[in-house]
C-alpha cells in the first residue's frame, strides 16, 4: 500500500511488478465476467473461468506491494491454495474442490479489494467481501443466476477499481519502502 506523496526511484523489477498487478486486476474482471456467464449456460461447468481466475489472483499476489507481512502472507498463500486446489478439482473431477479453490481465490481478491478501497478512499470497495461471500454461498447452493448477479457486481467494481488503479502513476504502488515488513 503506497503513501502517493513518496515517490520511490522504481527500478524495472518494480515498473514489472506494479504493471503485473495492475494486469491481475484487468483480468480479475475478465474472469468474474467469465464465471458470471458459465453460471447462466453451465452452472456446473466453471473449471475454465478458475483458471483464468488463477491466474489473475496469481499475477496479483504474485505483484503485491502491502507493508504488514501478515497480512501479505496471508494474502498470497490463500492465492496459491486456490492454484493448488483448482489443480487439484482438475486431477480428481471435483467439484467441491473447485469450490473451496473458488473460495480461497476469493479470500485474496476480498483483502485486494479492501486494500484498495484506502488507496480510493471508496467505500464502495469494502463491499466486495461480502458480494464474494454471498456469492460463493449461491454458486454452493446451487443458485446460478443469482450467484451470476453478484459475480457481474463483482467484476463491475474490479473493473473500476483496475481503471482507477490504471491512471495513478506507478509510484502511487509502491510508496515508502522503510515501511515494509520484510
Amino acid at each position: 500500500m503506497a503513501d502517493p506523496q513518496i515517490q520511490e526511484k522504481l527500478d524495472a523489477v518494480d515498473k514489472l511488478t506494479i504493471i503485473l498487478y495492475r494486469l491481475g486486476m484487468l483480468l480479475t474482471g475478465v474472469a468474474l465476467v467469465l464465471l458470471a456467464i458459465q453460471q447462466i449456460y453451465y452452472p456446473l461447468w466453471f473449471k475454465h473461468g478458475l483458471i483464468t481466475l488463477s491466474f489473475a489472483c496469481l499475477l496479483q499476489a504474485s505483484s503485491l506491494h502491502i507493508y504488514n507481512k501478515q497480512i501479505r502472507w496471508l494474502l498470497v498463500n490463500a492465492s496459491w491454495m486456490g492454484v493448488w486446489l483448482v489443480a487439484l478439482s482438475f486431477a480428481l473431477s471435483g467439484l467441491w474442490t473447485a469450490y473451496f479453490a473458488l473460495g480461497a481465490l476469493f479470500i485474496t481478491l476480498s483483502g485486494l479489494a479492501y486494500k484498495e478501497s484506502f488507496c480510493f478512499s471508496l467505500s464502495l470497495l469494502k463491499m466486495l467481501p461480502l458480494v464474494f461471500i454471498v456469492s460463493w454461498i449461491l454458486l454452493i447452493g446451487s443458485q446460478p443466476h443469482w450467484a451470476a448477479t453478484g459475480l457481474i457486481i463483482a467484476a463491475i467494481l474490479y473493473f473500476y477499481m483496475a481503471w482507477k488503479k490504471i491512471q495513478m502513476p506507478l509510484h502511487y504502488d509502491l510508496g515508502d519502502r522503510t515501511k515494509y515488513e520484510v
